[in-house]
């Protein structure tokens, strides 16, 4: 009777502190302004059974607060037949740490198994964000774009003015680069759809970003040359002092041995300084004396022609507002 009568009171406490009861068995939803306080008081004491709080999730949604304010999206506050917090309680957590008070929906009379059951929603992608609005976008076309825009960032001053690819700007930004992507995209195509060369394919992605800024620096027959080039390097008994010497890089003992981003930094050094000896010597008899101690950002910048040339800001210029 204590524990019945215990309850009693927090739903008389809840219903004048929040204006409805999240023990309700009826299914319904509605609107409600809720303040810092009752977001609080919602955690404190409807919330002893959800997932954990990530960090990094709060992160996110403070970020898109204060860049977008509070957003409609249709979501909702949802309690099961226990009352029990089944969905927002991140957003519930930015509602309470700040001094805004905030429209909300209410659910109420969610089944308590829906959790378990119900399949979840898939995760949004940037991917996702173009193909809304172009039904012709592949993920490789975005991931392509991805890459290419790190590339263009460079490190330092030079990635003052930079855009990353996120989901507000990722339609946008494919709309300025899809005809570079798909032309990049059908150079490196030719290269690598046979499956005669193999030893590349974890870099596909790395070699489409090159491609694409090839062609939007207008080089895109070199881009073309330079792969038939290293196509026949590999596939035929015609080999050339270039890619030799590029082969010896990419596996030796500094290199091959490299993982994720920083091997990925090194495809993309290495194709940047192979494409300025290819440009001297268009049939690869030349010596590739990239040295893994320059193979860095500070130094390709005076290094390499072809690796300035992609980045959006060379010199390195601070913004004028």
């Amino acid at each position: 009777m204590e524990e019945k009568r215990k309850e009693e009171l927090l739903v008389e406490a809840t219903i004048e502190i929040l204006g409805f009861n999240p023990l309700s068995k009826k299914e319904e939803i509605f609107s409600i302004m809720i303040t810092p306080k009752q977001a609080r008081y919602i955690l404190d004491n409807y919330n002893k059974k959800n997932r954990k709080l990530v960090t990094a999730q709060k992160n996110e949604i403070r970020k898109s607060v204060f860049k977008y304010g509070w957003l409609f999206t249709g979501d909702t506050i949802a309690f099961d037949l226990t009352g029990n917090l089944t969905e927002f309680q991140h957003r519930l957590e930015i509602i309470a740490e700040g001094k805004q008070t905030v429209k909300v929906w209410i659910a109420t009379g969610v089944k308590k198994d829906t959790f378990e059951k119900a399949a979840p929603a898939k995760n949004r992608t940037k991917f996702d964000a173009v193909w809304r609005f172009d039904k012709s976008a592949t993920k490789e076309d975005v991931t392509t774009l991805e890459q290419l825009l790190k590339w263009r960032a460079g490190k330092g001053s030079q990635s003052v003015g930079a855009i990353t690819l996120d989901m507000v700007n990722a339609y946008k930004q494919f709309q300025e680069w899809k005809n570079y992507i798909r032309i990049g995209m059908s150079i490196t195509a030719n290269f690598f759809n046979d499956k005669k060369i193999t030893k590349f394919d974890s870099w596909y992605r790395s070699f489409n970003a090159w491609a694409t800024l090839m062609v939007y620096t207008n080089k895109k027959n070199n881009a073309k040359e330079f792969l038939k080039l290293l196509k026949q390097h590999h596939t035929t008994t015609n080999k050339c002092t270039l890619f030799t010497d590029m082969d010896i890089y990419f596996r030796g003992k500094d290199v091959g041995y490299l993982t994720g981003t920083k091997k990925n930094e090194q495809v993309m050094y290495m194709l940047c300084y192979a494409t300025d000896r290819f440009l001297i010597a268009p049939k690869g008899d030349v010596v590739f004396d990239l040295k893994y101690v320059d193979s860095n950002h500070g130094k390709m910048l005076t290094k390499s022609t072809i690796y300035r040339s992609f980045l959006v800001n060379p010199q390195g210029l601070k913004l004028v507002a």
